[in-house]
C-alpha cells in the first residue's frame, strides 16, 4: 500500500485559498468541460508520489472533464489507460461516498489530501478526513465500490458564493437519504476587508471566525442551530478548550463526531484557528 504524507496543514491550506480545493472549479460556460481536481495531474500522484499542478497546455479532456498534466508524456500516459490514473468516484470525496447509507454523497476534494491504495487513487475532503479514511481504508473502500452505483447519480456540490469566501469554498450537498449537508470551508479570522482580527487574541478570533461560520451557514441557507459537528484546527489546543460557551454559541452543541486537531503553524502564523463546520437541513 502506497499512502501520502496527509497532514501538511500549512501548505494545504494555503492552497486551498489560492485554488478552490474542489473537484469540480467553476467555469466561464456553463456548457464547458469542467476542470478536475483543480487542475492537477492525476498521472503525477503516481510518477512522482506526490500532487502536482498541471498546466493548461498540457490538457486532455476525458468523461466530460478538462484534465491538466505537467508534461505532454503524463498526458499520453493518461490517454493510454485514463481508468488507471483518474481518482476513484468521479473524483469526489471518497469518505464521502462510504459514510453510512443515509449521509453518501458527493463532496469536493483538497487534491493534496490523497492516498494511493492498491494502485488506485483516492482523495478526500480535506487531510483530517484523509487521516480518519486511511485507519479503515479497505473497509471504506468496500462500502463505497458497493453503493457509487446510487452516490453517483446524486446532484453535484453546489458551491454557496458570498458573503461566503470562494476558497476554501461552501458547499451544499445532497445526501442520498434525503436533505443536504451545508459544508463550511475552513473559516479563519478574517474581516469582511481582508483584516487579521485579534492577532495573538484567542477569543476574539473564536468570534471573528463564529461570525464567518455563521455568515457562510445563512449563505447556504442553515442556522448555527443546524451544525452537526466540526473540526477546529487549533495552534493552542488547551486554551481553546477554556472556551466552552463561547465555542457553543457560535459552533452548535459539541458533539462525538467533532474534533480539535492540534497544528504548529496555520496558513500565517497570525491565525490561532480555523474551523470547518458541518450543517443538515432539508
Amino acid at each position: 500500500m502506497q499512502t501520502a504524507s496527509f497532514f501538511r496543514l500549512k501548505r494545504s491550506t494555503t492552497l486551498l485559498a489560492l485554488l478552490s480545493a474542489t473537484f469540480l472549479a467553476p467555469t466561464a460556460w456553463a456548457d464547458e468541460p469542467r476542470l478536475s481536481i483543480s487542475g492537477y495531474d492525476p498521472v503525477a500522484y503516481f510518477t512522482d508520489g506526490k500532487p502536482v499542478q498541471g498546466k493548461p497546455e498540457f490538457e486532455y479532456s476525458w468523461h466530460k472533464l478538462r484534465w491538466h498534466f505537467v508534461s505532454g508524456e503524463h498526458r499520453d500516459l493518461f490517454t493510454r489507460d485514463p481508468n488507471h490514473y483518474a481518482p476513484q468516484y468521479d473524483g469526489y470525496c471518497a469518505m464521502g461516498v462510504a459514510e453510512t447509507e443515509a449521509a453518501q454523497h458527493k463532496d469536493t476534494v483538497d487534491p493534496e489530501a490523497w492516498a494511493i491504495v492498491d494502485g488506485k487513487l483516492y482523495l478526500a475532503h480535506n487531510p483530517y478526513i484523509m487521516q480518519i479514511w486511511r485507519e479503515n481504508a479497505k473497509e471504506h473502500v468496500l462500502q463505497a465500490d458497493r453503493d457509487w452505483d446510487v452516490v453517483k447519480d446524486l446532484p453535484a456540490p453546489e458551491i454557496v458564493g458570498p458573503p461566503c469566501a470562494a476558497s476554501p469554498p461552501t458547499a451544499k450537498v445532497a445526501l442520498r437519504g434525503g436533505g443536504h449537508w451545508v459544508i463550511v470551508g475552513g473559516q479563519v479570522a478574517i474581516d469582511e476587508a481582508g483584516n487579521v482580527v485579534g492577532k495573538g487574541d484567542l477569543q476574539a478570533q473564536i468570534e471573528q471566525v463564529g461570525k464567518n461560520v455563521g455568515a457562510c451557514l445563512k449563505s447556504g441557507g442553515a442556522t448555527v442551530s443546524d451544525i452537526m459537528f466540526t473540526f477546529s484546527h487549533v495552534t493552542q489546543p488547551l486554551e481553546f478548550d477554556k472556551y466552552t460557551d463561547l465555542r457553543q454559541r457560535y459552533f452548535g452543541p459539541l458533539s462525538p463526531k467533532s474534533a480539535t486537531v492540534p497544528v504548529p503553524q496555520l496558513a500565517r502564523p497570525d491565525f490561532l484557528l480555523q474551523v470547518e463546520a458541518f450543517a443538515k437541513t432539508r
